[in-house]
């Protein structure tokens, strides 16, 4: 009986500690060692499937971390990245916006913390591929539009931002980085190769209206003869 109300009061004095423990700030162990990545069929990094903690938007350590997560987005030609993809499992992401339809100016965003407020019920698909995963893409079914809410760097009231077609799918992909969810564990179908998967993907955009109409290639035809002048 004894051991019972000991174990009581070190429950009573442990769970309010967990209860208030909140976002913990940067540590070296935060710093990024480049893009992780793995081939499909192989053991997939740890960092990837871990459900990545929350970060301080005022800890002074963290527009380093948001610099090198934009960095890397550019060196890499990708139009989103999360901070667990960098080896930091933190709720950090980085989305570009504005990349379909063709024509608008993209610009990056910086979400701390997100979480979906609402999603719609309608959904589609389309085809998508990862920088941590090297194997292929396929067809991945998402919500068309959503509300993120979410932190900005420095602190202040969270803000609602409302996403629709491409942009909501790169934030939906991102943001299940933060969970250690990836995009095969939710394909609709088999892997196919990266150009097949782009062929494909802009052959889709482009009946939507998000890509140009590919250039028709005439024809060439033949040169007729030289007419040769009558002698006289």
């Amino acid at each position: 009986m004894k051991a019972l109300h000991l174990l009581l009061l070190l429950v009573l004095i442990v769970m309010p500690a967990c209860a208030h423990r909140g976002p913990q700030p940067l540590t070296d162990a935060d710093r990024s060692a480049g893009i992780v990545r793995f081939t499909v069929g192989q053991s997939v990094p740890k960092v990837l499937r871990a459900k990545a903690q929350s970060v301080r938007p005022d800890d002074p350590a963290l527009p380093a971390l948001v610099e090198t997560l934009r960095q890397e987005l550019e060196r890499s030609g990708g139009v989103g990245l999360a901070a667990p993809q960098l080896g930091v499992s933190r709720r950090v992401l980085l989305i570009k916006r504005g990349t379909r339809p063709r024509g608008a100016e993209p610009r990056v965003e910086v979400y701390l913390n997100p979480s979906i407020e609402t999603a719609s019920a309608e959904s589609d698909s389309d085809y998508e591929a990862c920088l941590s995963v090297e194997g292929g893409g396929g067809l991945v079914r998402r919500h068309v539009r959503l509300v993120v809410s979410h932190d900005t760097l420095g602190g202040g009231p969270r803000l609602r931002t409302e996403l629709a077609d491409w942009d909501a799918r790169i934030a939906q992909h991102e943001l299940d980085h933060l969970d250690g969810t990836l995009f095969i564990d939710r394909l609709e179908g088999s892997l196919v190769s990266l150009d097949e998967m782009r062929r494909k993907r802009d052959e889709l955009h482009r009946r939507r209206g998000w890509l140009p109409p590919e250039p028709q290639v005439q024809e060439e035809l033949p040169e007729d003869p030289p007419v040769s002048e009558p002698r006289p």
